[in-house]
């Protein structure tokens, strides 16, 4: 009788699965970059989460992220320095609106304030005219020796672009170049004769509260901010009854939360700091400043 039974059981279960859809697989976190570079054309945003997931699992301390620990001093597994470029991020908008007011604004009172600061501490002594910043040093190098002021880039409700992708919110940077005529007693004259900028970012997914910040609705077509579902990315492989183009249009709410069970599950997902190549601009006149 139970043999029976079961029969009836597993002809009733054949039944029922020949009316379902077809079993598809689900779109899962680490398909992100495939759809970045595929589907949207964004090529820098692609590389930076494919690097994240590639990478061995590392959350980044505030020490690094606050600037505390400086770039030149992190190993290559926790700086990137070669995919975000100035050139590429200058075809954006924002950014050449940044750069065009970091350039006007960058001897603010802060900004000589901490040129005067670095400049003392490098004149060691000279008494002869001596320049100070060289830009054609990295831009690693440049955040210790001649950096002099900053300027956010980018925030949240920007355009859904490369840029956004891959670095969001940045911040632009500049250091300066120029010779300085020391004038005795600690005083010096210096003629700025040109300008370097440069991004630095942090690359995680840490919250600074207990909501996880959104990051878009994705799925195999793309990325929304309007949401068609509240369904949750898969982390690991999941299927659904659907064939491929339903299941195709089916999208996935993002957190910065689900990156870090993904590390946790997997033991890769690893944080980084970026930081571009520079952008130089020489100036037609010299700024001049005294102190």
């Amino acid at each position: 009788m139970n043999d029976i039974v079961h029969v009836d059981r597993e002809r009733t279960r054949a039944e029922l699965e020949k009316k379902l859809p077809p079993k598809t697989r689900r779109f899962q976190l680490d398909e992100i970059p495939g759809v970045m570079r595929s589907r949207l054309g964004w090529p820098v945003a692609a590389a930076l989460m494919d690097r994240w997931f590639r990478g061995a699992g590392f959350a980044m301390p505030d020490t690094i992220k606050s600037g505390q620990r400086h770039l030149i001093d992190l190993n290559s597994a926790q700086l990137e320095e070669n995919t975000v470029t100035m050139q590429w991020a200058l075809g954006f908008a924002r950014v050449r609106t940044a750069v065009s007011v970091l350039q006007a604004q960058w001897n603010s009172p802060a900004g000589i304030q901490r040129l005067q600061g670095q400049a003392t501490l490098q004149a060691m002594g000279q008494t002869r005219p001596w320049r100070f910043g060289d830009l054609n040093q990295p831009a690693k190098v440049l955040d210790d020796t001649c950096q002099v002021n900053r300027l956010k880039v980018g925030r949240f409700g920007d355009p859904m672009d490369d840029f956004y992708g891959a670095m969001g919110e940045a911040t632009l940077k500049i250091a300066v170049s120029g010779l300085v005529t020391p004038k005795g007693r600690g005083k010096a004259a210096i003629a700025i004769d040109e300008l370097a900028f440069y991004l630095r970012d942090a690359y995680d997914f840490n919250d600074d509260s207990f909501l996880s910040q959104p990051l878009g609705f994705w799925g195999p077509r793309g990325v929304e901010r309007v949401p068609r579902s509240a369904l949750d990315i898969p982390v690991k492989e999941q299927w659904m009854y659907a064939d491929a183009d339903d299941a195709s249009r089916q999208s996935y709410l993002v957190q910065n939360r689900h990156f870090r069970q993904w590390r946790a599950l997997h033991g890769r997902g690893g944080d980084f700091m970026i930081v571009s190549d520079v952008h130089r601009v020489r100036l037609p006149f010299p700024t001049r400043l005294e102190w």
